[in-house]
């Protein structure tokens, strides 16, 4: 589901990956001994869940810390490596590394998904950039929400009284906005907003904005307001 919505939210074409990749050379540190010293790098590609490296000399370990510079930050983590071969760059041989996150901070793998899906990265511009939702159209939500997550989603709001009870012989009174991937606790959820209504016995209306977060899954679902 992640992949899906995120290509969606950002106007890209489905990645068969579980997160979008960005193919741009990036410049990049690594280390094998915990941070005392530090070689250079050069990244080929990275996402929220891995990046491709080449290193003029192999590490000599598959697992240890690196840096890179997306845009003006600098974001560390630290990989393991599950492929590798050796390839030609700028006429000398190189190793060329597809490394997996093992261990990242929470910001920084925020800012990489940001840049791999072309959102503002640094923190001034991502402050207005959170509350920039988009409005899914029904065809839209019946595709990328499955009807579990649906039906789960109404119910709360039908708790809350927020929304009338379901008719199935009825569209519920709802409008669904989505606002692209958070980070919480470790763990990304994705921030959707539904907007209700509810029509009183004397024909007045009672609007209510409810903003959720839930998991790939659709599983652990959060009620933030």
């Amino acid at each position: 589901m992640l992949g899906d919505l995120l290509a969606w939210f950002t106007g890209k074409e489905v990645n068969r990956r579980k997160f979008p990749r960005k193919r741009k050379p990036f410049h990049a540190t690594y280390s094998v001994d915990g941070g005392a010293t530090r070689r250079p790098a050069i990244g080929l590609d990275i996402s929220g869940g891995g990046m491709c490296v080449i290193t003029q000399e192999d590490p000599g370990r598959d697992e240890f810390d690196l840096t890179a510079l997306i845009e003006q930050r600098t974001v560390r983590m630290r990989a393991k490596v599950v492929w590798r071969d050796r390839v030609n760059h700028q006429g000398r041989t190189v190793h060329r590394l597809g490394m997996r996150y093992t261990g990242i901070p929470a910001d920084d793998w925020d800012a990489i998904v940001r840049y791999t899906t072309d959102r503002p990265v640094s923190e001034e511009n991502k402050l207005q950039e959170e509350l920039e939702v988009v409005r899914m159209t029904p065809d839209e939500t019946d595709r990328l929400l499955p009807q579990v997550l649906q039906q789960r989603l109404l119910s709360m709001l039908v708790e809350r009284r927020r929304l009338a009870p379901i008719n199935p012989k009825q569209n519920p009174l709802v409008a669904y906005f989505y606002g692209g991937v958070a980070r919480r606790n470790g763990a990304a959820l994705h921030r959707l907003t539904i907007q209700s209504k509810v029509v009183a016995p004397d024909g007045s209306d009672e609007h209510f904005e409810t903003r959720f977060l839930f998991d790939d899954r659709g599983e652990q679902v959060t009620m933030l307001n």
